[in-house]
């Protein structure tokens, strides 16, 4: 009797903290919410970040800020959300480096998969080709016939060692049977300034910064590194189309940490599909050479498995350490 008691009393609390967490999500936000950007201000990542804020703030009627939290290969800005209430007003915009981190440092404060409730994936940006219009060659065809010709002479500008673009570079000579220099620079902007000063050949990077110096000639624009040939450039081909599979991206996902309420997660899963297909966000993001996101957080989670999976075999294999 006193079980069947306790059963019940302890029923009657389940009952009444859904009831508390359904009624708070609905009343959700009642007050600021913070979107965490592990990188500076400036660049892609900031400014989806400010894009999101912005259809936040529209549709939800409070205000969404970002908080720009860089540093530490993303591990200082996402330490931070991990550690942070699991109430909804404190929120992270990942980046690829969330699955390859975990590969390429042997602690970290946080645990990607188990700190965080995944909401959606947000959009991706595929990596193009670039390069300096001193290199020898007028395609991509003709990049890997003189590769294989010259072995080792080629070089690629990276952001860092480790960062997605460097293993772009990675993926590359794996698939193509090729072997190149790595240029390590503390971000693309310092790489893409020596490609264009000749210093190096070639560079993987988003459209956006490199496109203005394609369009004046300034540098040859040879592959993209999507799946599929890209909306705004169908001239361009694809790398998938000479090795199967080929996708080297920056991907961007939203997550909150865990045991955020299911109701809040759900409402701002809801948003992001509204932000993805709404017209004006849609032409702005591909025109910057964007892929648009949405699914639902189960995707969200498996996708991120799968990627953590691909990059850890990569890294494995290229012995590629940081710490």
């Amino acid at each position: 009797m006193i079980r069947m008691r306790t059963l019940i009393r302890l029923a009657g609390l389940l009952t009444l903290f859904a009831a508390v967490t359904t009624a708070s999500a609905q009343q959700y936000p009642d007050k600021p919410v913070k979107i965490i950007v592990p990188y500076a201000a400036g660049g892609f990542s900031d400014a989806l970040g400010r894009a999101l804020a912005q259809w936040f703030t529209q549709n939800l009627g409070q205000s969404f800020v970002v908080d720009n939290k860089p540093g530490a290969a993303t591990i200082i800005g996402v330490d931070a959300a991990a550690k942070s209430p699991p109430d909804g007003y404190t929120l992270l915009l990942a980046t690829g480096a969330l699955t390859i981190n975990p590969h390429l440092f042997s602690k970290l404060p946080y645990n990607a998969e188990r700190d965080f409730a995944p909401i959606s994936r947000v959009a991706e940006l595929p990596y193009v080709l670039v390069a300096n219009p001193s290199l020898p060659v007028g395609s991509f065809k003709e990049l890997i016939g003189y590769a294989k010709a010259n072995p080792g002479k080629l070089n690629f500008g990276t952001p860092g060692n480790g960062t997605a673009p460097h293993l772009a570079v990675k993926l590359l000579e794996e698939a193509a049977g090729i072997s190149a220099q790595g240029v390590h620079y503390k971000g693309n902007g310092p790489a893409l300034n020596d490609l264009l000063g000749g210093q190096i050949h070639l560079l993987f990077d988003g459209l956006q910064q490199p496109q203005p110096f394609v369009n004046n000639g300034r540098l040859k624009l040879l592959a993209v590194a999507s799946l599929k040939r890209m909306p705004g450039l169908p001239d361009v081909p694809a790398i998938s189309e000479f090795y199967t599979g080929f996708e080297a991206s920056t991907w961007y996902q939203l997550l909150a940490p865990a045991g955020t309420p299911a109701p809040i997660v759900a409402r701002l899963n809801g948003l992001i599909q509204k932000f993805v297909d709404d017209p004006a966000t849609r032409d702005k993001l591909l025109s910057q050479g964007a892929i648009l996101g949405g699914g639902t957080p189960a995707q969200l989670a498996e996708y991120s498995k799968s990627e953590t999976l691909r990059w850890g075999a990569l890294i494995a294999k290229s012995g590629i350490k940081l710490d």
